[in-house]
């Protein structure tokens, strides 16, 4: 039997709901899908981690006693390494956090963000006299702008109500903000690109936030582990794995 007709027709009448509900209640309608996407994100980020071996962090500052931050993630790594390779144990109270931040901050942010970035960029360089030079305006300011100040509000606002303290928080964006910005740069330059060229405004941040499940994923890994580039904070990582084995 050919299911092909009933399938089309059943995703459009979605489609269609999703554009109805996101013109009558478009904040709320954004704050629901970034809450999905990014709870869906970070409980494929843990698994992951469980799966192969994520390792947390340790603190890179020398001569420092042990902070709770670091407690903590000694305590959760034990747990880790109890699990059987088949367990899985999620951490919800980490992913509640996550979905709290994605739909309470990032989407009415996000929201607004697109609406004014679309107007900025008309100013600058309006697209009846050369689209290329709008949507080059538009991922100047993306750049410029949106993917510093949501970086740090990610770090800042997910470690504050994860329990970090200020300085676990400043220690944090020291060692993994840059390398993190390179990362965004490059993940989101072809999507931005693509996304101002043929997506319209009010569909933007659904495209935005449907490749945040990969974003999540990333981010979600980086806050509990920490990343490190080639040649970047090289003598940090070094100090910090060399204490880690006389711990």
């Amino acid at each position: 039997m050919d299911t092909t007709v009933p399938s089309a027709k059943l995703e459009g009448n979605m489609w269609n709901f999703y554009n109805t509900i996101l013109h009558r209640n478009p904040i709320q309608t954004e704050m629901a899908t970034s809450a999905a996407l990014w709870f869906s994100g970070d409980v494929l980020a843990q698994y992951l981690e469980r799966r192969y071996g994520g390792k947390k962090k340790v603190d890179a500052v020398r001569d420092v006693a042990p902070t709770p931050k670091q407690h903590r993630q000694k305590h959760q790594k034990e747990v880790i390494q109890q699990q059987s390779n088949q367990h899985i144990n999620i951490d919800w109270r980490r992913v509640g956090i996550q979905t709290l931040y994605a739909g309470a901050i990032w989407a009415p942010f996000g929201h607004y963000w697109y609406k004014w970035l679309d107007k900025a960029a008309y100013d600058l360089a309006p697209p009846s006299v050369s689209k290329i030079r709008f949507v080059g305006a538009k991922l100047v300011l993306e750049m410029v702008l949106l993917h510093p100040i949501a970086l740090f509000g990610f770090f800042t606002c997910v470690g504050l109500m994860g329990g970090d303290s200020v300085r676990e928080v400043i220690e944090q964006l020291r060692n993994d903000f840059f390398p993190s910005l390179v990362i965004e740069y490059l993940m989101w330059t072809p999507i931005d690109t693509a996304n101002f060229l043929f997506i319209p405004v009010k569909h933007q941040l659904l495209v935005v936030n449907t490749m945040c499940l990969f974003e999540s994923v990333m981010l979600s890994y980086i806050k509990a582990n920490g990343i490190s580039l080639p040649g970047y904070g090289s003598e940090d990582k070094k100090e910090a794995k060399k204490k880690e084995r006389i711990d």
